[in-house]
């Protein structure tokens, strides 16, 4: 999230082959997201997000118009003229599919607010800092990371928009979790259809369910509260809207950033990812009956594996 008014983000679109859309710059990410699906017909296509920060906007808008010009996204047209048509007549040359170039990281790019309360919520993640203690105050920061009291403000902003801080007048910045009271109660959990219908499926459901990728296939789209508010996003896919029985499942993990449907609907702080976890639903003849895509918030989900699970060591 913005420091100041000054900070602006760079952010590229991509599609679901990671082909790159569009790339802007914002103050307000979240804002900007909201418009562009209101007014880009291509939106539809976005599946993942990514943000830079820059401390002024001269520098993101430098910063934009080189990537506009190297890496020629999609949709953009200033500084990205259109091709000719004539193009469009050449033949399609085949290569090797594109991997990218691994940079070694040597220093953490991030500011140092970001760098302090990615420190804290790791503690505070880990139970090093019990919910309900005291933080530090602004001088021990100080006089710890050598940083600004404007630094340290921000450090904290960050973590009390994620809900793991929270300010209390006259007495300090305390320890508190983003997790509703009954997030381990079942009995608490919402569960409302927001989404279903005929649909074509991503690519890799299809090979799952045994269908080509041009044909229907049953979604339906559900949102799990706990106390009104959203924990998770489940998307499930099977071959007709009859219910299924299921008698086993693999669950296929994946942690990364929030696609901007996944950020408003679980209503996500900037920098938390998701948890992806892609489930493979077996009947009783050992065929998938059902996949289902679950997104859930990365300061919210926990998963507990067994120990002798060799497929995770």
């Amino acid at each position: 999230m913005p420091d100041s008014p000054e900070r602006t983000a760079l952010y590229r679109l991509y599609d679901a082959d990671e082909r790159l859309l569009y790339v802007g710059i914002t103050s307000n990410p979240k804002a900007r997201m909201a418009h562009h699906a209101t007014s880009k017909p291509w939106w539809s296509t976005v599946i993942t997000r990514e943000t830079e920060w820059f401390d002024t906007r001269e520098a993101a808008t430098a910063a934009e118009v080189s990537a506009i010009l190297a890496e020629k996204p999609v949709h953009n047209r200033t500084h990205n003229p259109v091709p000719s048509p004539l193009l469009a007549l050449l033949p399609v040359v085949e290569h090797e599919p594109l991997r990218p170039r691994l940079q070694q990281v040597e220093r953490d790019e991030r500011s140092a607010a970001q760098r302090v309360a990615a420190d804290l919520r790791a503690l505070i993640m880990s139970g090093e800092i019990p919910l309900g203690s005291k933080l530090p105050t602004t001088a021990e920061f100080i006089e710890q990371y050598r940083i600004s009291n404007v630094t340290v403000q921000r450090a904290l902003v960050i973590l009390k928009a994620e809900g793991l801080a929270i300010g209390k007048s006259g007495a300090g910045v305390f320890v508190t979790s983003p997790t509703p009271d009954n997030f381990n109660d079942p009995q608490h959990h919402v569960v409302t259809v927001v989404g279903a219908g005929d649909t074509t499926p991503p690519q890799q459901v299809a090979e799952v369910l045994g269908v080509a990728s041009s044909d229907r296939v049953w979604r339906e789209v559900q949102i799990t509260s706990v106390d009104a508010w959203p924990i998770r996003m489940t998307t499930a896919y099977r071959c007709s809207n009859a219910a299924v029985v299921g008698v086993e499942g693999t669950d296929q993990l994946t942690v990364r950033v929030p696609t901007t449907a996944e950020l408003i609907t679980l209503n996500l702080p900037d920098e938390v990812p998701v948890m992806r976890t892609f489930r493979i639903v077996r009947g009783e003849n050992g065929k998938p009956v059902e996949v289902q895509i679950v997104i859930e918030p990365g300061h919210l989900c926990q998963q507990r594996y067994g120990a002798l699970d060799r497929g995770r060591l």
